[in-house]
């Protein structure tokens, strides 16, 4: 597979299905463990599973801006011969990682329950939430190695294995929740309990790939670490700001819907928040598809190659977004009951709030590629911008707003309407980006 000269159309069908797997590492997960909860512990489980999504947010953001930045910058390094360079990115964002797996695990080990509790949880779905949260704390690096490994393994040409190590952690994960959670009765602890089985599982695949012949990921004594790592980190700060910013809009929406809708409400958004992260994953799985074709083609100067690409990646998301939002529009009460044993009260306000989420999706995903594809080509300034928008200016502004007027239906349009806004931005960036829109 030959980055600078295979067909274009060829290389985005041979990376895009294994983007899509790979961007699947956490939210399998989060996926099926909120089903499992939702029917073994009901509204309460539900509801604890939507202030457990921030903690989720936070490990992909560690893991995706050391990954996506370190990444980047191998592969632009490559596209331009310098293998060495490029090895001393991969060390540099090994040592980056570690460093910040390291101090955020005795973080969470010190200040988890609080943590938590900032988060949106009080009382029993406190108690509740930890049952869950002291798993994902005490095996905090496992959480998060498989993401940061896998944007390597897939810049490295082996785009299959990061979707086969999924396929592995998700089956145990999938077979866990229905022995830990049902036939022992173990509930969200036990849901814990399998995910940190699956991820382990995905950890070893991964680390399998090291030692294979065809595997060209070197560590190397970095040169200039320092100036390495800041690099890093100003280009995976772009990528990972979706991910932090999941985390905020999750705090304050926990927060908002439990001042206006109460617990019925946040019940329900924690099916929003699972159904978000899934979605919102299989966009960025579009944006790591095309990210080390799109490097490559970068460094060795390929724009008319990159335009190729840019047109079939923005097809493939506004796809996915118009069926997404279909779901929820035709089947809110089915998505409802799938994830939860629902209360009346619950499948009573369950459609109208779920009908007007979901348009959040036809935007959100020009937004998310665009994030990618414009570190990609190095325009960072343009892709922190589109990230901050969307992740903390707008989306804040709209959920302290609406909801003054609106109440509860303010909450759920509030992301719709900052999406809209934030993907017109999103837009003008790709078409001011420097690379011709080709046909």
């Amino acid at each position: 597979m030959e980055l600078l000269t295979d067909d274009i159309r060829r290389l985005y069908r041979k990376f895009l299905l294994p983007g899509l797997g790979g961007a699947l590492v956490m939210t399998i997960y989060s996926f099926v463990d909120s089903i499992a909860v939702g029917q073994a512990e009901g509204p309460v489980g539900a509801a604890a599973m939507a202030v457990i999504g921030p903690l989720f947010g936070v490990s992909v953001f560690l893991a995706i801006m050391c990954g996506v930045g370190g990444s980047v910058l191998m592969s632009e390094a490559r596209g331009q011969g310098d293998w060495d360079k490029g090895d001393t990115y991969f060390t540099s964002s090994v040592l980056l990682m570690g460093i910040l797996t390291l101090v955020s695990w005795l973080a969470l080990l010190l200040f988890g329950e609080s943590v938590m509790a900032f988060f949106g949880a009080e009382g029993e779905a406190l108690t509740m939430v930890m049952k869950y949260a002291r798993w994902l704390i005490g095996f905090w690096p496992a959480i998060i190695f498989p993401i940061f490994l896998g944007a390597f393994i897939r810049n490295d040409g082996a785009p299959g294995l990061a979707t086969g190590a999924v396929i592995a952690g998700g089956v145990l994960n999938m077979f866990g929740d229905w022995f830990l959670v049902f036939f022992l009765g173990l509930g969200i602890r036990g849901a814990a309990m399998a995910t940190v089985a699956g991820t382990i599982m995905q950890s070893a695949v991964m680390i399998s790939y090291l030692f294979r012949r065809s595997c060209r990921l070197r560590l190397r004594r970095p040169r200039n670490s320092g100036k390495a790592m800041g690099q890093i980190l100003s280009i995976g700060f772009g990528a990972g700001v979706l991910d932090l910013g999941t985390v905020f809009i999750g705090v304050v929406t926990n927060n908002q819907l439990m001042k206006y809708g109460g617990a019925a409400a946040l019940a329900v958004y924690g099916v929003l928040t699972t159904v978000t992260s899934l979605f919102q994953s299989l966009f960025g799985g579009v944006g790591q598809a095309i990210q080390p074709i799109a490097s490559t083609n970068f460094g060795a100067g390929q724009t008319e190659r990159i335009g190729r690409l840019l047109r079939l990646s923005l097809t493939t998301v506004l796809g996915m977004g118009a069926a997404f939002v279909l779901i929820g529009e035709l089947f809110p009460a089915g998505l409802t009951r799938l994830f939860m044993s629902a209360s009346e009260e619950v499948l009573a306000i369950a459609p109208g709030l779920v009908r007007r989420y979901f348009l959040v999706f036809l935007p959100l995903g020009v937004t998310v590629l665009a994030t990618y594809y414009l570190q990609s080509i190095l325009r960072f300034r343009m892709s922190m911008a589109v990230s901050v928008l969307r992740s903390f200016a707008l989306s804040g502004l709209m959920l302290w707003l609406l909801p003054m007027a609106l109440g509860t239906n303010g909450v759920m349009l509030a992301l719709p309407v900052s999406e809209i806004l934030t993907a017109t931005v999103a837009a003008l960036c790709i078409r001011h980006s420097g690379v011709r829109f080709v046909e």
